[in-house]
Order: C-alpha cells, then structure tokens, then sequence
C-alpha cells in the first residue's frame, strides 16, 4: 500500500538556497520511490518576494506541473528584516495560515507529517495536524534555535529566550522520529530528550542530485575565487570584506553569489573602494550558481566565532565540493572536520585572513594540488552526499 506524506516547510522550490533545493530533492525522491508526498509551503519569499516574479527561478517544468501536490500558502509581500521582532510575527502569521489550511485537509489521511525548522513555528502547526489527522511526526532540524538566534546577537530578551527553549524541547518530544542534516546536532538534541528516550535520530545530510555532480572540471586560463551563499547575520562580514580587498590587491579575481540581510553592505563596500576585480553577481537559479562554482578554482566559506556555528554544516560546502571546487574555509566544529577529512580544502581560524588568502596564493602556484583536492571533491560527494543513496534512510523509516 502506498504510503502518504504531508511536508511542511517555509522553503520549497523555486526558492534559493540550501533549505529550498533540500525540500525540492525530499519531495521528489519520495514521489519516485513509491511514496505520494504533498508540499505544504509559502509562496516563495527569499530573500524577498518580487525576485520570483522572474520566470527564470521557474526552472523546473516537472515540478511546474505538479500543481495539486504542492499547496502554497499566501503571505504578505516582506522582505527579511534584521528585526528579530518583525521576522518572529512573520513566522506566527505563517504559524496561522498553515493551521488553517491543517483545518482544510483534516479529511485526508496522512501517514505522516514531515515537517521542516527553523522556524519552529511552523512545528507547532504540524501537531494540530498530527492530532486533527492521527499522523505520525517526522520532524527535520535544519538548525539549533533558538541557540542560533542568540548566535547571531540580535536578540537577548532572557525571558522570550527561556520560553523558546521550553517549545524547542516540546518539540523534540512530540516526534517520533527525528531528521537532521548535521552529526553536530545529535549531542544538544540528545540533551533536550529524556535519558530512556528512545526517539531515532537520522541524519540526512544536503547533497547534489547524480545528474548535478562534476566529473570534469572546465580548463580556464583565469584563476578566480568564488564565494556563494547568504551574507546574513551569522557570516563574518568584515573578514568577507578584508578577503575581498586583499584578493584585489594580488589581481585575483573574486566572484561572490550573495543575498541576505548583510549583502547590500558588501555590495556598497565593494563599490565604494573601487575593488575592480570582485565581481558581484546577482542572486540566481541553482543550475546558474553550480555553473560559476565549477569555472572557480578554489572557494571560500565562513561562520562567524559563535559555538552554536560549531554544530553546521553549510549546504555550500556540499556545492562547492559538487562542483569539484576545493574549499578554504574559516569555520570550526563540523564543518571543519569535513573538510579536513574529506581533504578537500583547508580550515583556518575565521579571523585569520591573512592565512586564508596566503593559502590561496599558495594554491595557484600549485596547479598538482589543486587537482588532487579535486579528486578528492568528487569521491567525497559520491560517498557520503548523494541525495539519490541519502535517500533511502527516509523511505526505511516511511516504510
């Protein structure tokens, strides 16, 4: 018998980003292994809503057509705040609407709910409709919160911080199975559950789809340097910036895909300094952002020094290494254990710049080193990353 899934998630596709293509790939592999999912979702809003007026995030004609499995929630037209109370009432409205619309599906028979946080308002929304419809709870963590909201130091209110923990470990409670997409994750949420507690904890990590992967990379005469991803809250920006002037300086040429709340500040600070050989490119499709990737020989990632950081793994470093782009990164915890194992890059402390840009230079003068970091990029996807064997850790447990 054909088992039912309802996903619930704020990113699906065409959103940007690592949480959007990570729903994108779930919904997908489970309609091709035998399980009928339906996508309750929001109307793509990130980092704002006009940039899907473009036809050019509709890039996907198979999931263009699956219309009445993908039901989208109305919002109102807001851009992502740096207001941490803003976003907190954007995130109840969503709470609400997806009530709502549990409300409406209370007739259909799900075995399960998957539901997807950050935020984890939306978890509370699962659970009406776990009870309204007798489903089972799968819940996926994309990221520790509310550890990461005070990681990001926009928000230190004790009293709102304490109750966020109290819902953070109902949460955990109410699942009967539990999904992430970093190892780091297991210690806290282990914490959070009763010692005799015997929920499952998957980890499921982002990855390319096969057809995504790079066996060859393209031959180019120039050296560039690529960093992709969200300029938000919990990147070092300034050190963003100090890499992007001393790559300048040594006539590297610099391309960033940037979007987030930060971003419009780098792009005022590259023009303001002249920085001729930083070349910004505007937020675009995934297929477009793994192009850029794959002409780059090396590419850059960072966290900011926050320890709840220590517990990610960045979608960017699976893309980087999916693109055979090898990785200079100035993160720590398990981000850094990846590529350090994986030998596809090197880790540096975040603030040390000068290190990283060194290590650059060091690399283009050492074509043979490149090659082999690689090499190394392309084993490690195939092992450990690839959505289409990932998959089936999720279908066990549906099946």
């Amino acid at each position: 018998m054909t088992k039912k899934v309802l996903i619930m998630t704020q990113n699906f596709y065409p959103v940007i980003g690592s949480a959007g293509n990570r729903m994108k790939n779930i919904f997908q592999l489970l309609n091709q292994n035998n399980v009928e999912a339906h996508i309750l979702t929001t109307e793509p809003a990130y980092p704002n809503k006009s940039m899907y007026k473009d036809r050019v995030f509709w890039d996907d004609e198979d999931l263009n057509k699956k219309t009445e499995k993908i039901i989208r929630v109305p919002i109102k037209d807001r851009n992502f705040s740096k207001n941490i109370i803003k976003r907190l009432f954007f995130f109840l409205e969503i709470m609400y609407r997806f009530i709502l619309l549990m409300w409406k599906l209370r007739k259909e028979k799900y075995d399960y709910i998957y539901v997807s946080t950050p935020p984890i308002f939306i978890v509370f929304s699962a659970f009406f409709g776990k009870k309204l419809m007798k489903s089972r709870l799968i819940l996926e963590v994309r990221d520790l919160w509310p550890d990461s909201l005070i990681g990001v130091k926009t928000f230190d209110n004790k009293v709102i911080i304490n109750l966020f923990r109290i819902l953070e470990k109902r949460m955990y409670k109410m699942a009967e199975y539990i999904v992430i997409n970093s190892k780091g994750f297991t210690k806290h949420i282990k914490s959070k559950l009763k010692e005799d507690s015997t929920t499952p904890i998957i980890y499921l990590p982002n990855g390319p789809r096969a057809s995504e992967i790079v066996e060859t990379k393209i031959v180019d005469k120039e050296f560039r340097i690529i960093y992709a991803g969200n300029i938000g809250l919990a990147q070092d920006i300034d050190r963003l910036k100090l890499i992007a002037r001393m790559l300048n300086d040594r006539d590297i040429y610099f391309d960033v895909i940037g979007y987030g709340v930060k971003a419009d500040e780098f792009t005022e600070y590259i023009h303001s300094n002249d920085l001729n050989n930083v070349v910004l490119h505007k937020p675009s499709t995934r297929k477009k952002s793994l192009e850029l990737i794959k002409n780059s020989k090396v590419a850059i990632a960072f966290l900011n020094d926050e320890d709840v950081f220590s517990t990610v793994l960045p979608g960017k470093l699976i893309d980087y290494m999916t693109c055979k782009t090898p990785i200079i990164a100035g993160v720590k915890g398990v981000a850094a254990k990846v590529i350090t194992e994986s030998q596809t890059g090197y880790v540096f402390e975040h603030q040390d710049v000068h290190a990283i840009v060194n290590q650059i230079v060091i690399l283009k003068n050492n074509p043979q080193k490149l090659l082999q970091l690689e090499e190394n990029c392309l084993s490690t996807v195939k092992e450990d990353f690839l959505w289409e064997k990932n998959i089936n850790k999720l279908l066990d447990i549906i099946s």
